[in-house]
């Protein structure tokens, strides 16, 4: 199911032709005012051609998600649904079902191939819904009986503990790592930018959890927020506390916006910090990235910090690529 809006004509408010019959208009249930609907899948496996990524196939059990991050890049894919509201993201969710049998036969050649696989690149595969729907655990199931897979899990959700027993059995036929999203320490800081996400404990805890259990689990401190998590004290301390619990890996990016989450981001800045709105929309106008002397700074900070809390770089070349995709020149943040 292509998500590239170069590949998909799209009319506002009308699903894409592809997506349009594996839609239900039924409610498979409502929890927290997020309603969830079956979206009948093939397979869970999507072929990622972008040369930006690390990896060459996608995984997301899920479109739209729960944790309701205000800079979710992936807010766009939802007009593929028919849905034109970037808000409705995190409160319309759909589960994708049917594609075990499809998944586990297109899994073979991936495998063989040596094709790497991120799981969570869109969505989060451990979001509320995965308590019930457990797509993530049957896919995960389909991967335990292959050797030397290569996939890595991207995740918020203290839920990937549940799924320790299937995990320890990849790690230990194939190549395995999690890498666990946590942005900053500042807890009330996070219920206003990740309002349905575990909180910064929590997520250090799921790290030490995994670490302890073998995996191979990373901090990724993606995206990094202008103004708001950018200080070298805010991320000094996130990558100290991301060490004292075992983590040796690390990797970060600089906030991506792109439309609809770039005018739904700019509307959360505007209610909650104000004062950075006419900072943010000169940095971004005209552009999705940041460039020129503040992200030579970013990158050049936490290099400093990975090496002073013994981090290692699992993603240097997705922070190069983005370094040199962004803009020449661009004012430093006040």
């Amino acid at each position: 199911m292509g998500e590239n809006k170069a590949k998909v004509m799209l009319r506002p408010g009308v699903p894409a032709p592809n997506l349009a019959p594996l839609m239900s208009a039924e409610l498979l249930r409502e929890r927290g005012g997020v309603r969830y609907h079956e979206l009948r899948a093939r397979s869970l496996l999507n072929r990622c051609d972008s040369p930006r990524m690390p990896f060459e196939w996608t995984v997301n059990p899920y479109r739209g998600c729960a944790m309701g991050c205000r800079y979710c890049y992936a807010t766009y894919t939802h007009e593929f649904m028919g849905i034109d509201t970037p808000e409705d993201f995190h409160t319309v969710v759909y589960v994708k079902t049917g594609a075990e049998a499809e998944t586990a036969r297109r899994l073979v050649p991936v495998v063989r191939k040596g094709g790497r696989i991120a799981l969570g690149t869109a969505t989060d595969p451990y979001q509320p819904a995965e308590a019930e729907a457990r797509v993530t655990r049957r896919f995960l199931e389909n991967v335990a009986a292959f050797r030397n897979v290569r996939l890595g899990i991207t995740t918020k959700g203290a839920l990937v503990l549940r799924d320790l027993d299937l995990l320890r059995r990849i790690h230990e036929r194939s190549q395995l790592s999690v890498h666990v999203s946590l942005i900053s320490l500042d807890a009330d800081l996070l219920r206003r930018v990740e309002p349905w996400a575990p909180p910064p404990d929590v997520r250090l805890a799921i790290m030490q959890r995994l670490g302890e259990a073998g995996i191979h689990v990373s901090l990724a401190i993606a995206p990094i927020l202008p103004a708001l998590t950018d200080d070298e004290a805010g991320l000094d301390a996130l990558c100290a506390a991301a060490a004292a619990v075992g983590v040796r890996r690390s990797f970060c990016n600089v906030l991506f916006l792109r439309s609809p989450t770039k005018e739904k981001y700019l509307r959360w800045i505007a209610r909650e910090f104000p004062r950075y709105l006419e900072a943010y929309q000169d940095a971004y106008e005209g552009r999705v990235y940041l460039g020129g002397r503040y992200r030579e700074r970013l990158l050049g900070l936490m290099s400093r910090l990975r090496r002073k809390h013994g981090l290692t770089s699992e993603h240097g070349t997705r922070e190069m690529m983005q370094r040199r995709m962004a803009p020449a020149q661009l004012r430093l943040w006040a």
